[in-house]
């Protein structure tokens, strides 16, 4: 029998929580009560956890808010923005620290 990862994945979150009930209890409910509706609605958070997903690199975490994000009704051209931001903003982190530490190197004294 052929596992696909969200299995895998719920089935190693099943035995963590063997381990550690108290500790996997409180963070499903913690994740439970920050993504329900607020001033933002439950598509809107997982559009939100997905670019912060994707920043992470973090697979099991991108697919789960794919698949969420869409049973909360958004479109797929609202995840391909949402990954445009994710992108927007990776490249940006890149472009304001680079030129801060490289130009520190650039312009420190050399030996």
């Amino acid at each position: 029998m052929i596992m696909n990862r969200d299995d895998n994945y719920k089935q190693e979150v099943s035995a963590l929580q063997n381990v550690m009930p108290d500790i996997v209890d409180s963070y499903h409910a913690l994740t439970g009560a920050c993504f329900k509706a607020g001033e933002l609605t439950p598509k809107q958070k997982h559009l939100i956890a997905l670019g912060i997903s994707l920043s992470h690199r973090d697979d099991n975490c991108v697919r789960y808010h794919v698949q969420e994000a869409l049973h909360k009704g958004a479109a797929e051209k609202e995840i391909w923005e949402t990954v445009g931001v994710a992108i927007a903003m990776s490249g940006g982190m890149i472009v304001s620290q680079s030129v801060h530490w490289i130009n520190d190197v650039l312009s420190a004294p050399r030996h």
